[in-house]
């Protein structure tokens, strides 16, 4: 009996080493499964904290090319209204000189009416003493 006694013995001592052995990993497979978890946490944060800062600064640069394109087409705005501002000034000048012209065109005909008016009447005076001079 004896040494079934130690056998027994042996094989609880065995057996608590066993167990012992797999509290220890037990322990350390738990450890092992946070630290991951821990792990996949802060690198889930890090990765959504990268993407909130890209869509930050693709959001600025956006803003940015935004802004550029205003400015751009201001200029350009502001290089049109000078150009028809120009052109406007021409054609009123344009306006004025034909309208001087015009008028010029007139004073030249009435004077050309006036001209063969008095012409007319001219003629006509000499004729009314050459009559009285016959009488």
């Amino acid at each position: 009996m004896s040494a079934e006694r130690a056998s027994i013995t042996e094989s609880v001592t065995s057996l608590q080493r066993i167990r012992a052995i797999a509290r220890q990993e037990l322990e350390l497979i738990r450890r092992m499964r946070a630290e991951a978890v821990k792990y996949q946490q802060e690198t889930a944060m890090k990765a959504r904290s990268e993407a909130h800062q890209l869509v930050l600064h693709a959001r600025l640069a956006t803003h940015r090319e935004i802004e550029d394109m205003i400015h751009q087409a201001n200029e350009e705005i502001q290089k049109v209204l000078a150009d028809i501002r120009v052109i406007r000034i021409t054609a009123q000048e344009e306006l004025a000189a034909q309208r001087k012209f015009t008028d010029a065109a007139k004073l030249n005909s009435m004077s050309l009416s006036m001209k063969e008016i008095f012409q007319k009447a001219a003629e006509k005076k000499p004729k009314k003493k050459l009559e009285a001079v016959k009488l």
